[in-house]
């Protein structure tokens, strides 16, 4: 069998699933044959179940505060729209009376760095995407400006409390401009001249909302049903020691007693 689950490499949801099987087999059930043969068929399974459901209960904890192991989406930027032009002609709220009220960013910092690769299928989708944007490559075209707004954490009915008790998140955006690169001549036998934009081109905005996605959220929800599935299984062991004490005073008990 381990040697059929490990040469069925042209099969991977087959391969995945005997080799899930015989993981199973090897380790909990090991650990079960054992209990088994020394506390019996029943107790064995609820201490081998407790301490596997235990061991799960703690690893997605650690999982939980890293956020590592069991994963679910990062926290990335999503485009909402693309604006060609002047922005004033966005019909989105969120651009009411721009640049009132955003903050300017440097077009090389590490946030303008992030939402601009998050902008690029849309600016200049994949050709085998199907899709169209205003531009062919992510090279025909250079960041001018990168503004921010809103992101602040708060909690309901108090506007301001410290961030680590903070939950709430008010709406993040990002607004990227790009134009187009303009084409320069390159002498030979010296390096290429320096992209810089052609000002004569339109401007396009791409408007972005901050994902916060759920990172933590499938290890978290592992430690709270393995959690629950380990206190069933104490609880259960719990009741059949007291019944085993119960049951071996009254053994003991003289006779005549009462």
């Amino acid at each position: 069998m381990e040697i059929l689950a490990l040469s069925l490499k042209w099969e991977p949801d087959l391969h995945g699933i005997l080799v899930l099987i015989l993981a199973v087999a090897l380790l909990p059930g090991t650990v079960y044959l054992l209990l088994s043969t020394n506390l019996g068929a029943r107790v064995g399974f609820l201490i081998a179940c407790a301490a596997l459901f235990g061991w799960m209960a703690v690893m997605g904890a650690v999982w939980t505060v890293y956020g590592i192991g069991l994963k679910g989406n990062a926290p990335s930027w999503k485009v909402k729209q693309v604006v060609a032009g002047d922005v004033a002609g966005s019909p989105n709220p969120v651009l009411d009376a721009f640049p009132r009220g955003w903050h300017k960013l440097a077009t090389d910092s590490p946030e303008a760095a992030d939402a601009g690769a998050s902008a690029d299928p849309t600016l200049a989708p994949p050709a085998d995407s199907g899709k169209k944007g205003p531009y062919t490559s992510s090279s025909d075209y250079l960041p001018v400006a990168s503004y921010d707004r809103g992101g602040e954490h708060y909690l309901p009915g108090w506007t301001h409390p410290p961030d680590a008790i903070a939950f709430k998140h008010k709406p993040h955006y990002f607004l990227l401009q790009v134009q187009k690169a303009k084409k320069q001549a390159t002498v030979p036998g010296q390096a290429p001249p320096k992209a810089v934009p052609d000002t004569s081109q339109p401007v396009t905005s791409a408007l972005m909302v901050r994902d916060l996605g759920n990172l933590r959220r499938p290890a978290a929800l592992m430690t709270l049903y393995t959690s629950i599935l380990f206190g069933v299984c104490v609880y259960v062991l719990h009741r059949r020691d007291k019944e085993a004490w119960v049951a071996r005073g009254t053994a003991l008990e003289p006779a005549g007693r009462g």
